[in-house]
């Protein structure tokens, strides 16, 4: 095991004993993804293996201070490094290059070695990320909850939009893949900062947003429990039709079994009944017959964020691990949740549809068929006769 996977352990491992519910942004998932993004700046701009390395064990250990204290974070970072290198008997040049580049991913740091800008731009990567808004979202949260106050959406997105027109890349591969993306990033920023200023000046306040943010949870429990109180209303219902038709098609054979039923009137009034009873049968059991998904969902269905967590015919097919992590960047993210929400909303309403609709054909058979036995024994009867 060499000594990358050695820090990814005991990152790893760090990370689950120092588990902080405040930190929603600086968590062990965005060190995963700084790390990725290290490794893949890295050999673009072709560091030596050495390097690479140092890099990425930087990348580990950069954001563990967190754990420990918000301000100066770095220093605690690479105290937890320097522990883990006299544990590891780390060589000291080693150590030393991956404690610069710890050191150069503290904010207003200008990297001087290739290895420096690598790690800086691996670690501002998230700026260059369609889904910038949502990760932003998140460290608002992260301060609002460290800060034990909640920051003023108009103040954090133009700090945010200071920061970004004052961010610049240091390697050519990020330049060239991470900047365009920044660029439309700043464009979203201020469409945000424009619509706030918009919503101030027709006087929305803050609390009027909390009053509709309750009203969204109370329309989606509503609806939830008046779906499952019809799923449980159509289900007595075709249980209903279920005995019924079984009772008939039982007498009906027991009719058709005796020797004389053939000799009587009797004759097409059973047949068709029986055969009545039995297409409702069938459609009243197909209304509650389960019906499970066949599709299987993976690890990209979960990062372009295809799957219905909510939903146990997503998700019984995911491992646990990815399952947790989604499940926590959904809880992480209002839009998210909500989109969730609204598919599981939608996707149990077409089910019930679907119970309905079975339901409805069964109880249509039921009632013509039973008209029908009715009008045929009347009319064999008078025939008879």
């Amino acid at each position: 095991m060499d000594i990358v996977d050695r820090a990814k352990l005991f990152v790893i491992d760090f990370f689950e004993n120092h588990h902080d519910r405040k930190l929603v942004f600086h968590t062990l998932g965005h060190t995963m993804t700084v790390v990725k993004q290290a490794a893949l700046i890295g050999e673009n701009e072709q560091l030596s293996d050495t390097e690479l390395q140092a890099v990425l064990v930087a990348a580990w250990f950069h954001d563990t201070g967190y754990l420990i204290l918000q301000e100066n974070h770095e220093d605690a970072s690479i105290n937890i490094a320097q522990s883990f290198f006299e544990k590891n008997a780390v060589p000291e040049d080693f150590a030393r290059h991956v404690v610069q580049c710890i050191e150069a991913t503290r904010r207003e740091t200008v990297p001087e070695t290739l290895a420096e800008k690598v790690i800086l731009d691996a670690d501002i990567s998230h700026v260059g990320h369609e889904n910038f808004i949502s990760i932003s979202k998140k460290l608002r949260k992260e301060r609002s909850l460290c800060q034990d106050c909640t920051i003023p959406q108009k103040d954090y997105w133009q700090e945010t939009l200071e920061f970004l027109q004052g961010l610049r890349f240091y390697t050519q591969f990020a330049v060239d893949h991470f900047h365009p993306v920044k660029e439309q990033n700043v464009e979203k920023v201020k469409k945000i900062l424009a619509d706030l200023l918009e919503k101030a000046n027709k006087s929305t306040t803050d609390s009027r947003e909390r009053s509709t943010a309750k009203g969204i949870e109370s329309m989606f429990r509503l609806t939830a429990n008046n779906q499952m109180r019809l799923t449980s209303i159509a289900d007595k219902k075709a249980n209903i039709l279920i005995s019924i038709n079984s009772i008939l098609i039982s007498v009906s054979a027991a009719v058709a079994s005796r020797h004389p039923f053939f000799e009587g009137e009797l004759v097409p009034a059973v047949v068709v009944l029986f055969v009545s009873s039995l297409a409702s049968l069938v459609f009243a059991i197909l209304s509650c017959r389960p019906k499970l998904s066949s599709k299987k969902y993976g690890e990209a269905d979960l990062k372009e964020r295809n799957v219905n967590l909510l939903f146990f015919g997503n998700f019984h097919q995911i491992p646990y691990q990815q399952y947790d992590s989604a499940m926590k960047e959904m809880m992480d993210d209002y839009d998210y949740l909500y989109t969730n929400l609204i598919k599981d909303q939608y996707y149990l309403g077409q089910s019930l549809f679907r119970k309905f609709k079975l339901l409805r054909t069964a109880y249509n058979i039921f009632m013509f068929g039973f008209v029908l036995a009715a009008v045929v024994f009347v009319f064999s009867y008078f025939m008879n006769a």
